[in-house]
C-alpha cells in the first residue's frame, strides 16, 4: 500500500444526526463533503459535520439521483485539503477506504483491492440501491460507520463505502462502493448545481 499522507485524515469527516447514528464522509471542495445517501432517511436532512477538529452544521443535502452518494453543503468553509476525485480504476487496484466505523476517534485506514464493477448492487433488504457500484476486498474490513467514507485509489476518490457484504452476521470482507456516475449527473455536474 502506498503511503498515506498526514494530512489526510484532517479531509475525513464524521456525519451524526440526533438520535440517528453516525456515518462517515469526505470533504471533496471546501464546503461541501460526499457521503452515502442511505444515511438520508426521511427527517435527516440536517445533520452536524464533524471535519478537521471542528463540528460545522450542514446547509444542504442534494442526493445524486439513483446512486447512494449524496453531497453535504456545509454551513460555512473548512481549512482542510479536499481530496481529488478519480475515475473506476481498474480491477486488482490496490485501495484504501477510510471511515470511522466500529465508533472510532479517529478514521482508520482499511487497504483493500478492487475487484471490478457491477451495474447495480442492492442492500440485503433492498432499501439501498448502488448504481453504479464497484466491489472491493479489505482487511482489515470496513465495518458499520464506514458507510459513505472515501475509497482512495492512487490518492483519488473512486467512490464511497457503501454496503458491506455479512450474511448471518458474519462479515465477509467484502463491500460495495458507490461509484462516480459518469455524464452529466456525476458529482462534477451536481458540485456545479450546488454553486
Amino acid at each position: 500500500m502506498s503511503r498515506v499522507p498526514s494530512a489526510l485524515p484532517r479531509s475525513i469527516a464524521r456525519l451524526t444526526a440526533s438520535g440517528a447514528g453516525y456515518c462517515s464522509g469526505v470533504l471533496i471542495a471546501p464546503d461541501i463533503v460526499a457521503t452515502c445517501a442511505h444515511f438520508f432517511r426521511p427527517g435527516r436532512s440536517q445533520v452536524q459535520v464533524r471535519i478537521d477538529g471542528l463540528t460545522v452544521p450542514s446547509a444542504s443535502t442534494q442526493v445524486l439521483a439513483g446512486t447512494d452518494i449524496a453531497l453535504v453543503r456545509l454551513a460555512r468553509r473548512v481549512a482542510a485539503q479536499p481530496l481529488p476525485l478519480g475515475p473506476s480504476p481498474r480491477p486488482l487496484s490496490r485501495t484504501v477506504t477510510f471511515g470511522f466505523g466500529a465508533r472510532a476517534a479517529a478514521p482508520a485506514a482499511r487497504p483493500g483491492v478492487f475487484l471490478g464493477e457491477l451495474p447495480v448492487s442492492y442492500s440485503c433488504t433492498f432499501a439501498t440501491r448502488v448504481r453504479p457500484a464497484g466491489f472491493v476486498y479489505a482487511d482489515p474490513p470496513a465495518v458499520k460507520g464506514d458507510s459513505g467514507g472515501p475509497v482512495l485509489v492512487g490518492g483519488r476518490v473512486i467512490g464511497l463505502q457503501s454496503l458491506i457484504l455479512n450474511p448471518g452476521g458474519r462479515n465477509l470482507r467484502l463491500s460495495t462502493v458507490a461509484l462516480w456516475p459518469a455524464g452529466p449527473n456525476g458529482p462534477a455536474d451536481a458540485l456545479h448545481q450546488l454553486g
